[in-house]
């Protein structure tokens, strides 16, 4: 969330890269989290309480696919009728606030599904009385309330005198962040969710591979209705856990190189020139994490990949009927 316009200035090239990127990210995501989030409360199969948070983060990705790139047409200080109306402190603060909201809602989505798949493997036995849809819609509310209320706080202690008397106020991340309000963006959005989530998944994969032995001894040995029951059910289990690591792999990539950046560009006071391409490349790569959900559910997992072709076949089809009545009127 830094700024896009360094000294000397981005070129041509820069904006067909930067501004091509997040259109092509943004026609991805947009309607593939509409269809994830259909699919969801439409399909009854896929009604279950670990299925409503990736709904849950399906909007908060689709919400980040809304709001990001208004934020980036902020930048564009070379269109003043653009810059300036996003530019004022009430816009501009409305802008982040969501923005930084909806990347905390995201990353505390995660740590649910982790702890719903560390309850899913490491006791099975009591994942249904622990987790429910009742449970599950009351930590879906609390996330998001934490996540606007931590972005509140931020912005109402800042002092927006400074930003105000600035002749050219654009809404720019290091105009507003200081060394101090990093500090508290990073903790609660990269490292106390990776607290959290990698001794989980430590313990998720130790169990994981002592199951999967035992599913392949399992599937050797003379057929039992029980143990293909036990078959079917570790390995539903295991292949959501494996899902979700992949999530938690893509969230680290993407955060870490913007989190590098950041500290750096807000502490560097003089000769802090970066590359235009490095800094875009930074802030698409965050983009970029908020559409990845929909290949490794959408692609991954039959029940996703079923409802979803089944809802598009269904669109196509009423439009066909549409244009065929449209011809024969």
């Amino acid at each position: 969330m830094e700024d896009i316009l360094g000294s000397p200035g981005p070129g041509t090239a820069f904006y067909v890269y930067y501004f091509g990127m997040f259109s092509i990210i943004a026609c991805i995501n947009i309607p593939g989290n509409i269809l994830i989030i259909i699919a969801v409360f439409k399909t009854p199969n896929l009604q279950k309480p670990c299925n409503f948070c990736i709904a849950s983060l399906a909007v908060t990705d689709l919400l980040i696919g809304l709001v990001y790139p208004v934020y980036n047409i902020s930048h564009l200080q070379h269109v003043p009728e653009i810059s300036r109306p996003l530019g004022q402190w009430n816009v501009c603060r409305f802008l982040l606030c969501e923005v930084i909201a909806l990347d905390i809602c995201s990353s505390y989505h995660l740590v649910a599904i982790t702890i719903n798949r560390y309850i899913a493997i490491v006791n099975p036995l009591r994942y249904h009385v622990y987790v429910t849809t009742r449970s599950t819609k009351y930590v879906i509310v609390f996330i998001w309330v934490i996540s606007q209320g931590v972005c509140v706080i931020m912005f109402t202690l800042y002092n927006p005198e400074e930003y105000i008397l600035r002749q050219e106020p654009s809404c720019r991340f290091e105009l507003i962040f200081s060394l101090a309000h990093m500090c508290v963006y990073f903790i609660f959005q990269l490292i106390l969710p990776l607290i959290l989530m990698i001794p989980m998944y430590a313990r998720i994969a130790n169990i994981a591979r002592t199951q999967a032995k035992a599913i392949a001894i399992l599937k050797r040995l003379p057929w039992h209705k029980d143990r293909a029951c036990c078959c079917h059910i570790n390995y539903h289990e295991l292949k959501s856990t494996f899902l979700v690591s992949i999530l938690l792999v893509s969230y680290t990539v993407a955060w870490v190189p913007f989190m590098t950046y950041s500290f750096y560009r807000i502490q560097c006071v003089k000769d802090c020139y970066f590359s235009p391409f490095i800094r875009a490349s930074c802030r698409i790569l965050l983009y970029l994490n908020s559409a990845i959900n929909i290949f490794i559910y959408a692609l991954r997992l039959k029940e996703f990949r079923k409802s979803i072709k089944h809802k598009l076949t269904h669109f196509f089809r009423m439009i066909l009927c549409r244009e065929k009545n449209g011809r024969a009127h």
